[in-house]
């Protein structure tokens, strides 16, 4: 009689006698570290201006507005970005309340989907490397780069998920062709477009086009086929994403549409762009080996490989030559690394749709290696990050949390304005429910002196400099500035 437990399956994660959910390799253990970690650097990190409080802000004006067709912050037509993850915040608030939580939930979920996507992405690629598949979940969620961005409010992620639904659709389609799989890919194309405008084309249109070079047996596409499936997807793609732009074209009468794709795009490429991050061709390069840790600073890793690392050229040629889906992996990191290097406004986590690419490699150097193993290193990098947050939480951070100016804004009963540019840092912390007066720093004076019972105040007052009026908050603000409030 056998004495095997009785198995108790829930979302991969399978448990019995023999062998743990660990073993397995199913995705729940390292979502639900995904969770804890996120949790847990909320404790400690603040939302951070200007980036996660001016979304959060401009979630929260839709929610009060109504108006879930064109974003504003403070009042004005918010043209930066397009509105999907404004859309799924506002949509779990409707549950939880506009909070914190809630958009934490939010960014949890998506940053999940990411893991799930890009474990279905490897099996695709990798068919039947049951090895590599398991590993997939632990070397996503210990990636380093990966960790650090999964709990922030940004598009990013939200972008990479449309990026891998449509690479999964396409790739779907060149092994069967199927009319649902076409259709996964310009949904997925949609998605990338209402996350972050065509930024995830430079991603996945690379790859598409490179189809001869990492084209396998098993796909029963021609080239020319294939790049037409790509192109349908990408009309099919803006055709859905239609459905919300001609609204917001013809409500903003063209504005949003103009300064969404044209402005941005064409400010951001040359650099010219007010907060476009304008900097050199190489500011990637330093950067590339983060994207690749632990794993690539890893002794067990390099021990393991170290057979091949005494001839590396040969070995690498063999894998070039012999994996089609090796191939595939080069050219979705190298390429976009190229092309966003060549545009002149530069930011770390404008390269965050590499990770899934990068934590498909890192599973295929990883595939030999314990898993336990693994899973022990993505643990250490997460306490790590959390670690780092709770001792920067009364030092760095601190100099990041406006709450207390937030808090002071939401308390005071007369006018407020705002000293500097205004870029929504205070409209959710505050509960905002009117647009707050914004004046430039060389008319705060005046505006104190029109304002007997005003409340100015201002996070671009730099150490040293002379605030108007009498002082009610002075704290220091990220580097050199200053958070401040004053009153006549």
């Amino acid at each position: 009689m056998s004495s095997h437990t009785p198995t108790l399956s829930a979302g991969g994660w399978t448990v019995d006698g023999r062998l743990g959910a660990l073993e397995r390799g199913g995705l729940a253990a390292p979502i639900l570290a995904l969770g804890l970690f996120i949790a847990l650097s909320a404790l400690f990190r603040p939302i951070l201006p200007p980036d996660e409080t001016r979304y959060l802000t401009v979630a929260w004006e839709m929610v009060r507005s109504g108006d879930f067709v064109l974003p504003t912050v403070n009042g004005v037509l918010y043209d930066q970005k397009p509105p999907l993850l404004l859309w799924l915040i506002d949509a779990v608030w409707q549950i939880t309340g506009p909070n914190r939580a809630g958009a934490l939930l939010t960014v949890f979920l998506i940053s999940s989907a990411s893991v799930v996507l890009s474990r279905r992405l490897a099996q695709e690629v990798f068919p039947g490397e049951a090895a590599l598949h398991r590993r997939i979940g632990w070397a996503m969620v210990g990636n380093a780069v990966f960790a650090i961005y999964s709990g922030l409010v940004l598009f990013d992620l939200l972008m990479t998920c449309g990026v891998l639904i449509a690479l999964i659709g396409l790739l779907t389609h060149a092994r069967r062709r199927r009319l649902s799989s076409l259709a996964l890919a310009g949904l997925g194309i949609a998605l990338s477009l209402l996350a972050k405008g065509p930024a995830g084309l430079l991603f996945l249109v690379p790859i598409v086009l490179a189809y001869p070079l990492w084209r396998e047996e098993r796909h029963c596409l021609s080239t020319g086929a294939f790049l037409l499936a790509g192109l349908a997807a990408l009309l099919l793609g803006i055709l859905l994403t239609g459905i919300w732009l001609v609204p917001a074209f013809i409500a903003s009468d063209g504005a949003y549409l103009k300064g969404l794709i044209f402005d941005q795009m064409a400010g951001r490429i040359s650099g010219t762009m007010r907060a476009s991050h304008h900097r050199a061709v190489w500011f990637y390069l330093p950067l590339l080996p983060l994207f690749a840790l632990p794993w690539l600073a890893s002794p067990v890793v390099w021990r393991r490989h170290a057979e091949t690392l005494r001839k590396p050229g040969p070995a690498l040629k063999s894998v070039w030559l012999r994996r089609p889906a090796v191939r595939l992996l080069v050219v979705a990191i190298v390429v976009p690394i190229a092309l966003f290097s060549a545009v002149g406004g530069k930011q770390p986590h404008y390269l965050v749709p590499l990770i899934p690419f990068v934590a498909i490699g890192s599973a295929l150097a990883l595939r030999d290696i314990p898993l336990r193993l693994i899973a022990s290193g993505a643990g250490i990098v997460l306490s790590i990050l959390v670690a780092a947050q709770a001792l920067g939480q009364a030092t760095v951070l601190a100099r990041y949390d406006l709450t207390p100016l937030a808090r002071l804004v939401a308390r005071w009963q007369g006018p407020v304005a705002f000293a500097g540019t205004y870029q929504g840092e205070l409209g959710f912390l505050a509960g905002l429910t009117a647009p707050l007066a914004v004046v430039p720093l060389s008319e705060a004076a005046s505006w104190l002196e029109r304002h007997p019972d005003g409340l100015l105040v201002s996070s671009e007052w730099k150490t040293g400099d002379q605030v108007p009026g009498r002082l009610v908050l002075d704290r220091p603000f990220e580097t050199k500035q200053r958070m401040t409030a004053s009153i006549p």
